[in-house]
């Protein structure tokens, strides 16, 4: 998360980690909570966001949350993101990440029919559905395809209709945990 938010080298955060905890802490007010678990329940889920009514919710592997059981596999799945929209609705959004199916190997533009373990009941509880393609093409090692297969967002004032399903290319820089656009304006990016 620093390395995102800093837009710099693991080294670099390693060589003085207290500077960086500071201005982290500093530049979002601590507004930030940061759960890192392998093994965190839907009832301790529940209880942190009872005791901190947070704004936004990530969750990372959302596939891998505890709790939950059903006959099939796509169902137990589909459990868990029913449960996610409804602990949700009305208190804050989120941003749900799980994995592309094995289909996905090698596709830029990935769609709905590309989550992982699912036959439609993930993709039925979501509103945004952004999908995060590579290829393995020689000097495509570093770019990544996005693309909204699912947009039932409104948007607003600012919002563009034509960007409602947009599909595009950017750079991934791993060593700073960011992308890049590629094309910046009409100009290529430095």
């Amino acid at each position: 998360m620093y390395q995102a938010f800093f837009g710099c080298r693991l080294e670099q955060l390693i060589a003085n980690v207290r500077r960086y905890q500071s201005e982290f802490l500093e530049a979002t007010g601590g507004r930030f909570k940061f759960f890192d678990s392998a093994t965190l329940s839907k009832t301790s889920i529940e209880r942190i966001v009872e005791e901190y009514s947070p704004r936004l919710v990530v969750y990372d592997q959302v596939d891998k949350i505890k709790g939950f059981a059903a006959d099939r596999e796509d169902l137990r799945l589909g459990a868990i993101y029913q449960w996610g929209r409804e602990l949700a609705k009305n208190r804050h959004s989120v941003i749900a990440v799980c994995q592309a199916s094995g289909q996905a190997e090698n596709v830029k533009y990935l769609q709905m029919d590309h989550v992982a373990n699912a036959l439609t009941a993930k993709q039925a509880e979501a509103d945004y559905i952004i999908g995060i393609g590579k290829i393995h093409d020689m000097g495509s090692e570093n770019v990544r395809f996005l693309n909204i297969p699912k947009n039932k967002l409104m948007g607003d004032s600012d919002s563009d209709p034509t960007m409602k399903h947009a599909k595009g290319e950017v750079l991934i820089k791993p060593l700073e945990a960011r992308y890049q656009d590629i094309v910046d304006y009409g100009r290529k990016a430095a």
